[in-house]
């Protein structure tokens, strides 16, 4: 499991405190809560790890940082990714969009024999723009609190 890399956390997050006495996201809550006798057997417990031994042991609190875990396989993800990466350098093609926008349909064919040499486009008229309200007005609706 992995900390989301945007978790802001006051101090060390609590997993990587008390890693070191093999405290994980799959320890159970009877093995955080006895973690004091192994922090104090093998003189780890100092502020840092008392405060992160504190914030596991509150069942809330632990599942509010259990929340911010993500459970992933990297090496599957790895694995996946690699294979996704091998597949597209082997088939390059034209992207989808690109290729429906290079086939030719009977009914474009058919569009362009309708339109003769004699045919003169106009020129695009442009937009007609809504009606905007003066900016008085905008301003006489606007009011700042003071």
């Amino acid at each position: 499991m992995i900390v989301d890399p945007e978790t802001a956390w006051d101090g060390e997050f609590p997993y990587d405190a008390l890693g070191p006495i093999g405290i994980t996201p799959s320890s159970s809550q009877g093995e955080v809560n006895d973690a004091s006798f192994v922090l104090m057997t093998r003189r780890l417990l100092n502020a840092k790890t008392q405060k992160a031994w504190d914030e596991l042991r509150d069942v809330n609190r632990r599942l509010v940082i259990d929340c911010l875990l993500y459970d992933l396989d990297l090496d599957m993800e790895v694995r996946r990714a690699r294979e996704a990466v091998e597949r597209a350098l082997a088939e390059p093609g034209e992207p989808p969009e690109v290729a429906a926008g290079l086939i030719v349909t009977s009914e474009l064919l058919e569009g362009l024999l309708d339109v003769g040499p004699h045919v003169r486009l106009a020129p695009p008229r442009p937009p007609v723009l809504p009606d905007v309200p003066p900016v008085t007005l905008i301003l006489d609706l606007i009011e700042f609190d003071r």
